[in-house]
């Protein structure tokens, strides 16, 4: 079973790396299943008759990594687990605000008082699910292969894998850079055409590959050296057939060495012309950690030298080949860097509102539009280009505190063992993993890397490499591990150990064949490389709802969908009186079931703005209703506040929509009203605020600001003809303009 598992890791890998990084759902739920199957092999594969006992027995291996895994899925869990509100006031009080946000506003106009519920630190869990289940396939895969890389044999064709990876995704990098395609694979790419990529989407999570691959490949070389044979003359000197003899002996020794050095060259010019700034130095950042280690430790200090050589043989080939590009990279990095600074700031906003317990590992992307900067408008940031900062966002002080810490507990025991070890393969490969640690945290202040499955895995078996070769006791005959093991008596406490890890596997399993279902359905997960329908139809939304009813885009993919429809069947009644919509399945009219779906969606994630824009108008829609103002306005009213409070600066158009609401509430109401009064102030303030956020960075005559201008003018004379009130909203061009 663990040579089966073994397989099935390596396969994982592979593949995951090949197809885009595993970025899509296809891949990433390829690669769940394979770990979690692997994982399973080894459960079973650990449970041992004792016959001295006569007893079963469940044995794996202690790992340093241990308590980090447990603790971080732990603290994971905690996000979602339901506690009191007065609790959840306590540790967030943000968290509560943006909770009271998803409750159906409808419901609480002139409804009774609502009753105190059990709630989660994460106001949208759908998120915070989906990092258990990738956060559980990596610790399992981590230490499922710590378990099976129990032999320098396997060790080394682990090695061998990722190099032969590197220099396939190097050489394909090159062919991109110097042909101009945007191709990958099948699939075409969204980035430079100028730069390597690679299979990957994105030169800079190629770039990261490419840092791990290169060092790997360096402490490896330095890794291939044999025990000195006793060969001597009379006087105790070795001679000099004795030393050619070792230094061309050991399977070729010297051509292995050179293959590999060669290997870590090929990655080294993939790197440079990805023309990622923060991977080129990530990697000089990692080698450098690297060589001090190694200069500290006698017997290993002339290697420093070979990680020096590595680096000017790559940088002489590089600038051979040419690095215009590149150098010009460079010369924009203050641009850049102020780019990515302006995001990380802005995340550090976020984090002010959730110090504690974070908005929830995975929520960046839902929360971060209300802290975007204006000058980011109309852009969608999933990420924010800085690893440290988001997940300090999303897990609050606890949560880094918890990472911090069970890195430096690895880190403590990998470097004390370390310090024991005199074999120069454990030396080596051991501190290639703290150097590919180090080089991707040096990233990581830049980039996403550790948000791509492909990488993340790269990643963990580095680390399992290293700690496989730490605890390798090389024998001619038979290598030995000096692990230790956990030795637990399945009746009693490994049953319980057992059935807990079974069910921890059997749940992300479930979870992610129902999300890989719902995506087939109905495409929420961001997709490059497959032509997908971003819009299908009514009947397939509700079958990924049935598979996953957690993701709120579902249900405002549903809403959007039976809008269409709605309007299609306007249409054809228009054209055929008395036109209906055969085999329909549902017993209430269209409208009723869009604004179920749109308050559905509001209550799983309160973080959108357009959901509650859209619930907002559908609740000002509902003119057919007797409570019409009693009711379903002031519901709208209160739509529409949620609408600007989680709205921020980011997107011009919706402000421009929440004027038009609130000049269609003036006009509802008398004039004498105070209402009217307040609801054209507001209206103003966002007409002014969507100008102001469409006019940055361009001139106010240019032609988004004057269609802007346009639509609002229609849209307030069709209500207000009057000049004066167009006055008023109508911000004029600054004199020079």
């Amino acid at each position: 079973m663990e040579k089966a598992a073994y397989v099935l890791y390596l396969t994982v890998l592979t593949l995951s790396i090949l197809l885009f990084g595993a970025m899509h759902t296809y891949v990433y739920t390829f690669m769940t299943l394979g770990v979690l199957a692997g994982a399973v092999l080894l459960m079973v594969g650990g449970i041992r008759k004792d016959h001295k006992a006569d007893r079963y027995m469940f044995r794996f291996p202690k790992t340093a990594l241990d308590a980090g895994f447990l603790v971080l899925l732990g603290f994971l869990a905690l996000q979602i687990t339901p506690l009191p509100e007065e609790i959840i006031k306590l540790i967030s009080p943000e968290s509560m605000v943006v909770w009271e946000k998803s409750w159906p506003s409808a419901s609480l106009v002139g409804g009774p008082a609502r009753v105190e519920a059990w709630l989660s630190l994460a106001p949208y869990s759908y998120p915070v699910r989906m990092s258990i289940i990738r956060l559980t396939v990596y610790g399992l895969f981590c230490l499922g292969l710590i378990r099976v890389l129990n032999s320098q044999k396997r060790i080394e064709a682990a090695i061998a894998l990722i190099l032969i990876m590197g220099c396939f995704e190097a050489l394909y990098g090159l062919i991109q850079a110097y042909s101009g395609s945007p191709q990958v694979l099948w699939a075409t790419s969204i980035t430079d055409r100028k730069a390597a990529t690679g299979t990957y989407i994105n030169r800079n999570h190629f770039a990261g590959f490419m840092e791990m691959g290169m060092l790997l490949a360096a402490a490896f070389a330095a890794a291939l050296s044999e025990r000195k044979r006793p060969s001597s003359d009379r006087k105790g000197r070795e001679t000099f057939r004795a030393r050619l003899a070792d230094f061309l002996s050991g399977e070729q020794l010297l051509n292995k060495r050179i293959l590999i050095l060669f290997a870590g060259v090929v990655m080294g010019i993939g790197l440079v012309f990805s023309a990622s700034r923060g991977g080129m130095i990530a990697a000089a950042g990692g080698l450098l950690c690297m060589s001090l280690f190694l200069v500290f430790r006698k017997g290993q200090r002339r290697k420093g030298i070979m990680f020096l050589a590595l680096f000017l043989i790559t940088s002489a080939y590089a600038l051979d080949i040419g690095m215009d590009y590149v150098a010009g990279r460079f010369k924009n990095i203050d641009t850049a860097m102020e780019e990515r600074h302006r995001y990380a700031m802005k995340t550090i906003d976020m984090f002010e509102d959730y110090k504690i317990a974070g908005v929830g590992v995975g929520n960046f992307k839902y929360a971060y539009p209300k802290y975007q900067a204006a000058e980011d408008k109309k852009v969608f940031i999933r990420f924010a280009h800085n690893d440290w900062a988001q997940f300090l966002s999303e897990a609050g002080m606890v949560g880094i505190v918890l990472l911090l810490g069970s890195m430096g507990y690895y880190l403590f025991r990998t470097i004390q063992l370390w310090r024991k070890r005199a074999d120069p393969f454990a030396i080596c490969l051991g501190i290639a993993a703290v150097a590919v640690l180090v080089a991707i945290g040096i990233h990581s202040y830049s980039d996403f890397n550790l948000h791509i499955p492909g990488n993340v895995l790269v990643l963990a078996a580095i680390v399992a490499i290293g700690y496989a070769a730490l605890h390798l006791e090389r024998h001619h005959r038979r290598d030995r591990m000096t692990y230790r093991y956990y030795d637990l008596p399945v009746r009693y406490r490994g049953g319980v150990v057992l059935v807990l890890i079974f069910a921890l596997i059997g749940w992300s399993g479930y979870w992610s064949i129902r999300h890989f279902v719902a995506e087939a359905y109905c495409n929420t997960v961001p997709n490059s490389t497959l032509n997908r329908d971003q819009n299908p139809p009514v009947a397939e939304v509700m079958k990924a709802i049935e598979w996953d009813g957690g993701n709120a885009a579902y249900w405002y993919k549903l809403a959007e969908a039976m809008e269409a429809r709605s309007s299609r069947l306007k249409a054809q009644s228009k054209k055929s009186e008395g036109a209906r919509e055969n085999g329909s399945d549902f017993r209430l009219p269209t409208s009723d079931f869009r604004l179920l779906a749109l308050q559905r969606a509001v209550a799983l994630n309160p973080f959108d703005a357009q959901y509650h824009l859209q619930l907002g108008w559908a609740y000002a829609h509902q003119w057919q209703d007797d409570a019409y103002h009693t009711k379903w306005l002031p519901a709208a009213d209160v739509s529409m506040d949620r609408a600007a409070y989680v709205a921020g600066v980011k997107n011009p158009r919706l402000h421009m929509e929440l004027g038009n609401y609130w000049t269609m509430r003036s006009k509802s109401v008398y004039p004498s009203d105070p209402l009217h009064h307040e609801a054209w102030a507001r209206a103003v303030s966002h007409y002014q605020k969507a100008q102001r956020i469409e006019r940055m960075g361009q001139s106010a005559q240019s032609k988004s600001v004057k269609e802007m201008q346009k639509e609002i003018r229609e849209y307030v004379w069709n209500i207000y003809p009057d000049e004066a009130y167009l006055k008023e909203v109508l911000m004029e061009a600054p004199s020079g303009s």
